[in-house]
């Protein structure tokens, strides 16, 4: 069985830089098997009500401004999988979960590109994504992530955010001193996690420290619950206790059961 991921993608330059977060997640598809598919949840494609992309002939979504032409010029030709798509949508009804297939949806945004443009640049795994739906509860995206369960036999579940997202209060230099507000919340939802307290996670807005020192808007942490919910006893394990820019987590999660 495949794990669920939470990856957090961090600056959409991650696809063309080289430090050591590039270098972990060049490596991190060496922990578990080669999918079939992948799906994928990104912070940047929210939704009032879940939807997923069935256009057959995605393109990137470059999402951004004010960076180098190198950005612009990077190419992923990932590619839908239609009948992939249909299943999931058959799977997510079958557990009476709503969801639109969204033939309109360009294509992938930079949430889902920049990293897997690291960790699968031969691009040769379908790439389905679901949105995020913005307006749900915790509890809700949990429930999304248990009723796709069963697909992990052969689909890598990545939920793409950040483990801290505060963009305002980023420095210039890459390798910033921690910021302590971004160390204690990041150190808190990681034990949380070890400890498989899912509980205390659902209610985080109120139990954790510093949240919204961290995430002043939640899109960038909401994926967490998506691929918590796709693991079965709820556990997961941290990997790459990295920050950028003083303030930036470029933590992934792996929930392996």
């Amino acid at each position: 069985m495949l794990p669920s991921l939470f990856v957090s993608h961090g600056s959409p330059r991650i696809a063309i830089m080289n430090n050591s977060s590039t270098d972990f997640l060049k490596n991190l598809s060496s922990l578990y098997p080669e999918p079939k598919y992948i799906l994928i949840i990104s912070a940047h494609w929210t939704t009032s009500d879940l939807k997923i992309m069935s256009n057959p002939n995605p393109e990137l979504i470059y999402d951004f401004y004010g960076f180098e032409d190198a950005l612009y010029a990077k190419k992923y030709n990932a590619i839908n999988n239609i009948e992939q798509v249909n299943k999931i949508v058959s799977t997510l009804k079958e557990k009476n979960i709503s969801i639109v297939k969204d033939e309109s949806r360009e294509g992938y945004d930079h949430g889902v590109w920049t990293a897997l443009s690291l960790m699968y640049p031969q691009a040769n795994i379908p790439v389905i994504q679901l949105s995020l739906p913005i307006y749900f509860s915790n509890l809700e995206l949990l429930n999304i992530g248990e009723a796709l369960q069963s697909l992990r036999d052969d689909t890598l579940i990545i939920g793409s955010g950040a483990m801290t997202h505060n963009i305002a209060g980023a420095l210039r230099d890459e390798n910033a001193p921690i910021a302590p507000y971004a160390q204690e919340f990041r150190d808190w939802v990681v034990q949380n996690i070890e400890d498989g307290k899912y509980n205390e996670l659902l209610d985080f807005k109120t139990n954790a420290p510093c949240v919204y020192e961290n995430h002043p808007t939640l899109e960038h942490f909401l994926p967490l619950f998506i691929s918590l919910g796709a693991s079965k006893n709820k556990k997961g394990k941290s990997l790459h206790n990295i920050y950028m820019h003083g303030n930036q987590s470029m933590d992934t999660i792996i929930f392996e059961d």
